[in-house]
């Protein structure tokens, strides 16, 4: 039995409007969670899985002169710069 639910069309829109609002603010969320709109990547293995490379060859790419930040024993690496460097070598 497939029950079918009509709506006004001025219900509809707000319907419609609500359901956008609800994923956009989920989506929002998740992104601020995971961090994926930072500029910033926070160990050789988040940076390894950004490029889709293996740590190895990670490690090779810092060895050529790829630019890596690092503060309290702690690596960090700049989307930006990582790009730069890959754009010009």
């Amino acid at each position: 039995m497939e029950l079918q639910v009509t709506l006004p069309p001025e219900y509809d829109e707000h319907l419609k409007q609500e359901v956008m609002s609800t994923i956009t603010e989920a989506v929002n969320e998740a992104r601020q969670q995971t961090g994926i709109d930072s500029p910033w990547l926070s160990s050789k293995q988040a940076t390894a899985k950004w490029l889709g490379v293996s740590v190895e060859t990670l490690n090779a790419l810092i060895l050529q002169g790829m630019p890596i930040h690092q503060q309290t024993g702690k690596n960090f690496f700049s989307k930006a710069e990582i790009t730069q460097y890959l754009l010009n070598n």
